[in-house]
């Protein structure tokens, strides 16, 4: 390691103990908290480094394993509710769901760490992972949507494992393309996981709690520092999340599931576009390049400010905001009304707004030179 390299490694192992965010990790998780941030900061001493060239748009060198954070905060709430208690506070789906997430972080943290995983190798221990826990519990299986184009395919047990299989994996997937700007996906996550905690999930609804706090505490370091990223194993893991959550409170008929694919609009698009994109180019689907639509609007930002960490900052949080929060702030202001929202419309509507903004910032950014870096 070079002089520079071990001054930015040291600079990150300060800022992650530093006191400001040992004082918000306690005020808002606690015991828990302040020891995540202790497990992240000896983890970032042993590795981790990404350069501006392998991670996202960022322009300078981060730490990829910002999903310890997430993780170890879970481990330690629930050490900290057994030890009070003498009793595990996960049970049922819950249980199912939180360890199809362990699993799928542990996948990502060992290509952080090693990063020797191909992408069709990760692929394929997901869908074992997945197909394991269809094997041994079915509560996390897709049952009819109340689509009629899609529900008779869901009808077959043969047909719907398949589909579910396809899903789950597809997600976090999908949620580790996006991580290439500050707060999005776990600014989308933040989200997804208070909206689904309006529904009535039961016991799932204290883990979405959890990892909601964890989300903000992950947050509160990335925005004001940007030196730390979920990594793929921060984004596996919320990814595999959110997945399970959304196929329980589907299955449940809690929430209308348009609605449900509004809220994970960005990250399920982009990642779609992505593979066509780069399929209709001769490409691999799962090749590397800088142009989803968070490139391009870092880059236009970027220019129009000249302010490359604001510019990160501004595009993370802004589409957070404009594809998740808006779906959820109209089911807000609308939860106690007798109106109906037709959500596919809304669907409808992120679509075009997509394709538009991203057909209006491709020639542009081509023109300028100024796509965003991504490495997904």
């Amino acid at each position: 390691m070079t002089l520079a390299e071990t001054k930015v490694h040291e600079n990150l192992n300060t800022g992650l103990s530093g006191w400001p965010l040992l004082i918000v990790s306690a005020a808002i998780g606690g015991v828990a908290g302040v020891l995540s941030v202790g497990v992240a900061r000896w983890l970032t001493r042993h590795g981790g480094l990404d350069s501006p060239e392998k991670h996202g748009i960022s322009s300078i060198r981060a730490c990829r394993l910002g999903g310890v954070l997430i993780a170890s905060y879970m481990l330690f709430t629930i050490i900290y509710h057994y030890m009070l208690n003498a009793e595990l506070i996960f049970s049922g789906v819950s249980l199912w769901v939180l360890g199809l997430s362990t699993g799928f972080f542990a996948i990502g943290l060992f290509e952080d760490i090693r990063g020797i995983l191909s992408a069709r190798l990760r692929l394929v221990l997901m869908l074992g992972a997945v197909g394991i826990l269809l094997g041994l519990n079915d509560d996390l299986l897709i049952k009819p949507v109340g689509l009629p184009m899609f529900d008779w395919l869901l009808t077959s047990l043969w047909l719907a494992v398949p589909i579910t299989l396809l899903c789950l994996a597809f997600l976090p997937n999908a949620f580790n393309a996006a991580d290439g700007a500050n707060g999005l996906v776990a600014g989308i996550s933040l989200i997804i996981l208070i909206a689904l905690a309006d529904a009535d999930l039961g016991a799932l609804n204290l883990l979405l709690n959890i990892v909601a706090v964890s989300c903000v505490i992950f947050l509160a370091y990335n925005l004001v520092t940007a030196k730390v990223y979920l990594g793929d194993g921060g984004a596996y893991f919320l990814g595999a999340l959110v997945g399970g959550a959304m196929i329980t409170a589907s299955n449940a008929s809690e929430l209308p599931v348009w609605y449900l694919l509004s809220l994970i609009f960005y990250p399920t698009a982009d990642f779609l576009w992505s593979i066509a994109r780069r399929i209709y180019g001769g490409q691999s689907p799962l090749a590397a390049d800088e142009l989803h639509l968070h490139n391009l609007v870092y880059g236009r930002i970027r220019h129009l400010t000249g302010w490359p960490i604001a510019a990160n900052t501004i595009t993370g949080l802004g589409i957070a905001l404009i594809f998740a929060g808006v779906p959820y702030f109209i089911w807000w202001m609308n939860a106690d009304s007798a109106f109906e929202l037709a959500w596919e419309w809304l669907y409808l509507l992120q679509s075009l707004a997509y394709l538009s903004l991203w057909l209006h910032l491709r020639p542009k950014i081509a023109r300028e030179g100024l796509e965003g870096r991504d490495r997904s």
